[in-house]
């Protein structure tokens, strides 16, 4: 995955974000969910493909199998990248029959968490583009707190 690439995935998660608030301020909790997780998903691979594959890498995408997500949670941990185990939690917390009113405070949370470290995070790609998204996410992100 290239540096592009990396960032086209990163900023399609915040863009799933702000899809994510949009059916939480509309009521729409199993829509928001599914965005939400989808949002994760995207920015663990693109963590995994960046620390596994320094040079460029011609791999246009790649999904972290949901088995394998506390494996490589703690393994980019252990690489200095903060709360993705506690994350990972919250994400499988979602896919457990709980009842709506919960799963819309654990997709704040995970939206949330996200937010706060997505910058750090992907450093090394930030760009413009996704500095403008993430201002905007976040804008949108506060009609829901």
């Amino acid at each position: 995955m290239t540096r592009d690439s990396i960032s086209y995935h990163v900023l399609q998660a915040l863009r799933r974000i702000r899809v994510a608030t949009f059916y939480l301020e509309s009521g729409m909790i199993d829509e928001a969910k599914k965005e939400a997780l989808k949002s994760w998903r995207q920015i663990m691979s693109s963590l995994l493909i960046m620390n596994l594959y320094k040079e460029e890498l011609k791999l246009s995408s790649y999904n972290v199998p949901r088995s394998k997500i506390f494996s490589v949670s703690k393994s980019l941990e252990d690489k200095g990248y903060n709360d993705l185990v506690e994350i990972s939690a919250i994400y499988f917390s979602l896919l457990q029959d709980i009842p709506q009113s919960e799963i819309k405070i654990l997709i704040i949370k995970l939206i949330e968490d996200e937010m706060n470290h997505i910058r750090e995070w992907f450093k090394s790609t930030w760009n413009q583009k996704l500095e403008s998204e993430f201002i905007d996410t976040t804008s949108s992100l506060k009609n829901v707190l």
